[in-house]
Parts: structure tokens; C-alpha cells; sequence
């Protein structure tokens, strides 16, 4: 009964693992990196690559570089292991610190560029392209509206705790 148990609880730690890989990838990075980082921060002690390869059933060929392009983001780090031949992770402690990280490096590039190129479209140019004039302006609006959210982010000391009146619950 124990062991059905275990199963049980082994498989919807699976689960839960591949739906927040799901959601990671909205971010750019794939689904194994969520699951890995998932199973990561939710251990009690420090997991080898061949014992996430295990958990989610996974190819070492899948999980060895996830592992690395993990470390790389931060989002991960080495631990001390008993002997040279294991490599043993664990999820970085400040979960915050990692996020906004991603978000400086990736999304406020990425906003950074898109308002470039936005900026970039004067009004001698709606005629020539034909485009919607009206639409140029509200994509605008958008642009900057999502880059105003993303610097309240930054900003805010622990983005897990943004006023919940931005948040829709």
C-alpha cells in the first residue's frame, strides 16, 4: 500500500512538473528546464542529473544540457556532493532575484527593440505603408504599457509581493 502511495505522489509530482515546464516555455526556455527546475526546488536535498533523468522520465541526452543551460541562467547551482563523479543541483535560493534577472536579459531587451523599431515608424511612413494610423498609435500605447508593468516589476524590491491590485486573483 506504501508503495502505491509513493507512485501515487511520484506521479503528481510528475505532473505538476511538466504543467510548470508548460508555463516556462511562454518564457523561451522549454519544457524540460520547468520540469527540471520544478523537481529542483521542491527537493529536500540536492538531486543528481541521473535522478531527475528518473523522475521524469526523461533522456540523459534531454537532461544533462538543461541541466547546463539552467546553471548558466542562474536558475540552478551546484552543490556539494560526497564524491567528484556526482553532480548534484539545487534551485537557486532567491527566486525573485532569478526572475527579474530573465526579465532584464530577455524581456526588457526584447521591449527595448520593439520600441525601436515602433518609434522608428514616423508619419510620413503610414501613407507609403498604408497602414492604420489610429492602430499605430494604440500598439503604442501598448508597447509602452507593457514596459511600464515590466519596470514595476524590476522595481519592486520582491515582485512576488506587487501590490495584489495588480494581480487579478
Amino acid at each position: 500500500m506504501n508503495n502505491m502511495k509513493s507512485k501515487e505522489a511520484s506521479k503528481k509530482l510528475h505532473t505538476l512538473s511538466l504543467f510548470i515546464g508548460d508555463f516556462i516555455r511562454y518564457w523561451g526556455f522549454r519544457r524540460v528546464h520547468g520540469a527540471i527546475w520544478t523537481q529542483l526546488y521542491l527537493a529536500n536535498s540536492p538531486l543528481s542529473g541521473a535522478e531527475l533523468t528518473r523522475r521524469l522520465k526523461n533522456s540523459k541526452a534531454l537532461v544533462s544540457p538543461a541541466l547546463q543551460e539552467l546553471e548558466t541562467w542562474g536558475l540552478i547551482k551546484l552543490a556539494k556532493a560526497q564524491n567528484d563523479k556526482t553532480k548534484l543541483y539545487t534551485a537557486a535560493d532567491d527566486v525573485n532575484k532569478v526572475i527579474k534577472h530573465v526579465l532584464r536579459i530577455r524581456e526588457k531587451k526584447l521591449m527595448a527593440q520593439i520600441d525601436t523599431q515602433l518609434s522608428s515608424i514616423h508619419s510620413q511612413d503610414v501613407q507609403v505603408l498604408d497602414i492604420n494610423e489610429k492602430r499605430l498609435a494604440e500598439l503604442n500605447k501598448m508597447v509602452s504599457s507593457a514596459q511600464m508593468m515590466l519596470n514595476l516589476m524590476l522595481d519592486a524590491d520582491d515582485i512576488m509581493e506587487l501590490p495584489t491590485s495588480l494581480i487579478e486573483v
